[in-house]
């Protein structure tokens, strides 16, 4: 099953085993620094050789665990703004995205800042600041790239929360070549995310465009479509078809009912390997068949 910690969350996986858990119920993910509360977001269900392979989950959550985790969280919110007051007394030009409320053993505390900054910021005067404030000790902690993205959350061009802070784990490194594979090669800017990078779908979804532009015919080619002959003009992976110009006018055309010059060829040539490789082909020029036994 899928769990996320908050709302619109990012989602965790846990092995349920053979319990009953319905979407809503709290239930208690195992940490580093133990159990904590999450609510589930997609029940169970069977799947063969998971990989990465789950956590065994750790039972259902009680009410009271389940407060708890509330309180954490809207603690958590009030050291962000606490932080964000002494930022802006200080005329600091940084961003807070996050923090972190650790509690050591030996009752101290550490709470770890997580900002975002395109100059380099002295803290000098803000961490005693926020240490007397607080009354903890303040780690303040650059974050870059994509991550500030996947702190603070957003929405993408198509309408869903941001990939990487619903479900994917560890975003990978996205190169123009995969731009490139998807007809995106001319306009990066149509593929790049809130983050100022290029959007990580761009990868999962790879596979598909190569397949595609494998089977599906070049523009300018001059395909056969059950309304008549006619060149590509168009390509649109994302519904498997080409538009073909028949007669004066566009038409879109499944891959499965467009055939092309060569894969006809190909299919003419594969047939007759086949019957070459079943005896049934002509012999060839200047050959003739050897010796009988009678012959000799």
């Amino acid at each position: 099953m899928a769990v996320a910690f908050q709302e619109f969350g990012t989602l965790h996986y846990l092995d349920v085993g053979d319990a009953e858990v319905s979407v809503g119920e709290w239930v208690l993910h195992p940490t580093p620094d133990g159990d904590e509360p999450a609510r589930c977001v997609w029940g169970p269900e069977e799947v063969d050789e998971p990989d990465p392979v789950a956590p065994r989950w750790a039972g259902p959550a009680d009410a009271s665990q389940v407060e708890q985790a509330a309180a954490r969280r809207a603690e958590r919110s009030g050291i962000v703004e606490t932080v964000k007051k002494a930022v802006a007394d200080h005329e600091l030009a940084m961003d807070v995205l996050a923090v972190d409320n650790i509690d050591h053993d030996d009752g101290s505390r550490l709470v770890a800042v997580y900002y975002r900054s395109t100059h380099r910021v002295d803290f000098r005067a803000l961490v005693p600041d926020l240490a007397g404030r607080l009354r903890a000790r303040v780690d303040m902690r650059q974050v870059s790239g994509r991550n500030p993205a996947r702190l603070a959350g957003g929405v993408g061009v198509c309408g869903r929360e941001l990939c990487c802070t619903s479900f994917l784990d560890e975003p990978e490194a996205i190169g123009m070549r995969l731009a490139a594979d998807q007809g995106y090669a001319s306009n990066p800017l149509a593929v790049t995310g809130v983050c100022g990078k290029l959007m990580c779908c761009l990868r999962y979804e790879h596979p598909y465009y190569v397949d595609f532009n494998e089977k599906a015919p070049r523009l300018g080619e001059t395909v056969e479509t059950p309304s008549g002959t006619g060149p590509v003009v168009g390509r649109d992976p994302a519904s498997g078809s080409v538009e073909v110009a028949v007669d004066g006018r566009t038409m879109s055309c499944p891959l499965v009912s467009v055939c092309t010059t060569a894969a006809r060829r190909r299919s003419r040539d594969e047939n007759r390997g086949e019957v070459r490789a079943q005896g049934g082909g002509k012999a060839g020029r200047g050959t003739r068949p050897g010796p009988s036994g009678d012959d000799r």
